[in-house]
């Protein structure tokens, strides 16, 4: 059975990015505004909950709160393009992702709060016979990593079996 993911956001194209971001790491999502998520939480049952801090009516660690009262064992983080003050948050919230995000960042996030296995590892010199310098999915430079690495940290796209077949 997939892992579901529910993202709470008022910002259609923040939860557009992040549902494809998620959908690629082998979860269904549904979206939910401020006004419907503690219903769709309930209904839909996720093991993640995504929510905005900073939305219309509410801030996103209260509703994290909510949804924790009503569903305790749900992890929830919570996502901000603004800094945030840890000390000025709720304690019901599992863990803090700051947007834009990497897919390097979300997949170290969900790892963070036991979602995800250890996908997250680097492979010695000798495991991979030609040093990469670009990324072949997102063609970003890779020459400042003094390792060959399993997974580009740009896209977080796994690139181990590209280098095994040069």
């Amino acid at each position: 059975m997939r892992k579901r993911a529910l993202l709470v956001n008022d910002s259609r194209f923040e939860s557009l990015i992040m549902k494809d971001m998620l959908n690629n790491l082998g979860y269904d999502v549904e979206l939910a505004d401020e006004f419907d998520a503690l219903y769709e939480a309930e209904q839909f049952e996720p093991n993640i909950v995504i929510v905005n801090y900073i939305m219309r009516k509410t801030r996103g660690d209260k509703l994290i709160k909510d949804i924790k009262s009503t569903i305790p064992d749900s992890k929830c983080l919570l996502s901000s393009s603004n800094s945030i003050r840890h000390d000025k948050i709720e304690d019901s919230v599992d863990g803090i992702l700051h947007t834009p995000l990497s897919m390097f960042t979300l997949k170290d996030s969900l790892k963070r709060v036991g979602e995800e296995e250890d996908i997250i590892h680097f492979v010695g010199k000798d495991e991979i016979s030609a040093h990469i310098k670009y990324c072949p999915h997102c063609a970003s430079n890779l020459s400042d990593f003094n390792q060959s690495i399993t997974f580009c940290p740009y896209c977080g796209q796994i690139i181990r079996q590209k280098a095994s077949n040069k």
